[in-house]
């Protein structure tokens, strides 16, 4: 499978209009996709933005012409019901045919708990996340009013006139083992987010293969995305503290616990060392680096990259992908 470079248009970080202008100079440059943080609160408070991210996809599918654009992630469980999300990126995609997919995982507190005031265990939210990738795939595939009454969620008669013209690519958040295996199972791609290569080639990509094959599918036509952020600056040290802004996704605790303030999660992101920035960011001074950091992650199994661009230099930060893109697809 080709390698695939993505741009990810930080909707928390960039004002949704100039998150707009770096997609349509990424698309210039040749980025093969791009994705929106789908999220209420934002990974740091400091200068943060908290865009929706439906609806800035609608301008940005409207001002590019062929790039492919997707949520990372969408969590179809608490604050958004899983049959409204298939209404809009039915309805998306129908409008722009083979350009529209979506992310779906289990959810962040930061998100969900300001809004609905819940947070279930990793366990029931996964379950939850299960279900919801049901009901979402029966009102995008059924010619009739379906009537569904599960565990979490119910449809009486409901029916989506709007459907897409083509099938809408679902991406499954993995991080964990089970996440991983559960996204093989229920997915249609993986989606994981920046996690060392070790555990990526050991855990992450076998989990989700091993899913996949237990749901009778083939992992070779499956890809293996992953969001990860980076940061190029001729002076190392800027590169690296340019990605402090997402430096919150490295701490477990942020996922696991029912932490939902973005003052307190960047209280967190300022205590993250350096070293573990280098580790599962990409850190680089010119192209030829950044070139060495996308290889590392390739040869760990990734084939589509989600790159959030942290660096101080944003339009930097993507014109260098001219020299970088070439180079590293297969």
């Amino acid at each position: 499978m080709k390698t695939q470079i993505g741009y990810f248009a930080s909707l928390e970080q960039y004002r949704p209009m100039d998150a707009l202008e770096q997609t349509i100079r990424a698309e210039k440059v040749g980025f093969d996709s791009v994705w929106a943080d789908d999220h209420f609160h934002p990974w740091y408070h400091d200068n943060a933005q908290s865009a929706q991210a439906w609806a800035w996809m609608g301008a940005a599918l409207q001002a590019t012409k062929e790039v492919f654009i997707s949520t990372c992630i969408t969590c179809p469980i608490m604050r958004y019901n899983p049959a409204i999300v298939a209404q809009t990126f039915a309805t998306l995609r129908q409008m722009y045919p083979g350009r529209v997919g979506i992310a779906v995982g289990a959810g962040e507190a930061m998100n969900e708990v300001p809004v609905t005031g819940e947070w279930p265990s990793v366990p029931v939210r996964q379950d939850m996340t299960v279900e919801a990738i049901k009901v979402m795939r029966m009102l995008w595939e059924s010619d009739k009013p379906v009537t569904f009454k599960g565990d979490y969620f119910t449809l009486d008669k409901a029916f989506l006139y709007t459907k897409p013209d083509d099938e809408v690519p679902l991406y499954f958040s993995g991080m964990g083992p089970k996440g991983a295996k559960l996204a093989g199972m229920y997915g249609d791609h993986l989606m994981t987010v920046a996690a060392a290569p070790s555990t990526l080639k050991n855990v992450t990509i076998p989990k989700f293969e091993e899913g996949a094959r237990e749901a009778g599918k083939d992992p070779s036509k499956m890809e293996h995305a992953m969001l990860i952020w980076y940061s190029v600056d001729p002076d190392y040290d800027k590169a690296v503290e340019g990605n402090r802004f997402w430096a919150g996704c490295l701490v477990p605790s942020m996922f696991k616990y029912k932490v939902y303030d973005p003052k307190e999660v960047q209280l967190h992101a300022n205590l993250v060392h350096c070293d573990t920035i280098k580790e599962n960011y990409m850190c680089a001074t010119d192209a030829e680096e950044m070139i060495k950091e996308i290889e590392r992650f390739k040869e760990a199994g990734i084939n589509h990259f989600c790159l959030g661009n942290s660096s101080p230099d944003v339009n930097f930060g993507i014109d260098i992908f001219k020299e970088v893109i070439p180079a590293v697809r297969d």
